[in-house]
């Protein structure tokens, strides 16, 4: 197959699938995961059921692929738009922001936390690994920036730093607390609990 083929078909293929994939956000907004079935998908997108196998196997694997599709574009977007702020609080605080405000602006990760059980997303596999990927993603330069400046605490290693920063940005989301509402909240909320637990004060011994 020539190269220009090839491409038309590589984007065909794209287009089909994220037909698909919108349908389904469209679906579990209006029903909710558990009541969207394939069939309301297929007849949404407008795909033969063959076409809509070709591209997912079930259920589960259209949800994982619908999330993964959120969790690439952010980790595209954050390593374009990430700068650099003139303190490591305020670099912490920044980046930390900016994936919970990804929760809100991007459809299908405002399911994670509005619609999706939480016990059913922890069996979604795919999905936490691709949540795992652009947690990396967003947190590893802070993480070299307070291991380059030695404020990291004692015994915080990158896996450690990852994790419970992803886990306190998603608690601020399942808890749905105000810090949704307001930047300022958010802010006051990072610095005062999940700053101080990953690296120590400027003037520490």
């Amino acid at each position: 197959m020539k190269t220009n083929d090839r491409a038309h078909v590589d984007k065909r293929i794209t287009s089909t699938r994220n037909t698909i994939l919108d349908a389904a956000i469209s679906l579990y907004r209006k029903l909710g995961i558990e009541k969207t079935s394939i069939s309301q998908v297929i007849d949404l997108s407008e795909v033969g059921r063959s076409t809509f196998y070709r591209h997912c196997s079930g259920r589960d694997d259209l949800l994982n692929q619908v999330l993964n599709r959120d969790f690439d574009a952010l980790m595209l977007e954050f390593q374009s738009v990430s700068r650099c702020y003139e303190s490591l609080e305020e670099q912490i605080e920044e980046d930390m922001l900016w994936f919970l405000e990804q929760f809100i602006r991007r459809p299908a990760l405002s399911l994670v936390c509005s619609d999706i059980k939480w016990q059913r997303y922890q069996q979604t596999a795919e999905s936490l690994s691709a949540f795992r990927r652009a947690s990396i993603a967003c947190a590893t330069p802070t993480y070299q920036r307070a291991l380059k400046e030695g404020r990291l605490r004692k015994g915080i290693r990158m896996d450690n730093y990852i994790d419970w920063a992803s886990f306190v940005v998603m608690s601020m989301q399942v808890a749905n607390m105000p810090s949704k509402k307001t930047r300022l909240y958010s802010r006051a909320t990072l610095r005062n609990f999940l700053v101080p637990s990953l690296i120590k004060d400027k003037d520490y011994g």
